[in-house]
């Protein structure tokens, strides 16, 4: 099993002008599987020189192939990343990953709980909904996974993120996400407002240079201190 994401949080020991401040934004990987077989080398090269908080398996509609899965989990598992699946609660026992990644529906939650145990990391994915996020993060989600919901109206909707993304850092303290958030400049301007995890899309590994990518957006989002 790898770390629980909660570690990731944790400030390291430091002088008392770094402890005011909030640990830096990481990055949250997603990975479709269709497109595992043919990018585990960049993958690999990711874990090795980004440190993601942690690597999300989609199925994207397709079953998951166990044999080329093993051998990746470990890999993640050993890089101290956590590993989870979404939205199979099943897949996650049956792999060894850490957890999973699921809609904010809270017998959903309790599910995965019963059957995964406390020390499984369970994140909900909660559009822009607040209520579905402060119910799942007392339930004892790991955490809250917020996202725009695609609308034409593109400035309006990561408006509408930045405010949920800040109206939640400021009060509470279970880790929250900006979901498929494709650019370093909105990913810079999350993290400015206290976002715990980046994650960009799962189709970012179908660009020509996804590491590229990925690097600059990793350099960003760390460079940026924020008060705790």
């Amino acid at each position: 099993m790898g770390p629980e994401l909660s570690q990731h949080l944790a400030p390291p020991a430091s002088t008392p002008e770094m402890s005011k401040l909030k640990p830096r934004c990481r990055l949250y990987l997603q990975v479709a599987a269709p497109f595992l077989a043919k990018k585990t080398a960049q993958l690999s090269q990711a874990l090795s020189e980004l440190g993601p908080a942690c690597v999300l398996i989609s199925g994207n509609n397709e079953p998951l192939e166990t044999g080329i899965l093993d051998s990746l989990i470990d890999r993640i598992q050993g890089a101290g990343a956590a590993c989870l699946i979404e939205n199979s609660i099943e897949a996650s026992v049956e792999l060894g990953a850490d957890g999973v990644h699921i809609a904010a529906d809270k017998s959903l939650y309790s599910e995965a709980r019963n059957v995964l145990g406390e020390s499984a990391n369970i994140g909900v994915a909660c559009g822009l909904v607040r209520h579905d996020a402060m119910e799942l993060a007392e339930l004892g989600a790991d955490y809250v996974a917020f996202t725009s919901s695609g609308s034409q109206d593109a400035a309006a909707e990561f408006d509408a993120l930045s405010e949920t993304i800040a109206w939640w850092s400021e009060i509470f303290v279970v880790p929250c996400v900006a979901w498929d958030i494709a650019a370093v400049s909105r990913a810079a301007a999350l993290a400015e407002l206290g976002v715990d995890f980046i994650a960009p899309p799962s189709t970012i590994w179908e660009r020509e240079d996804a590491l590229t990518f990925l690097r600059d957006m990793d350099r960003t989002i760390g460079s940026i201190r924020r008060e705790a």
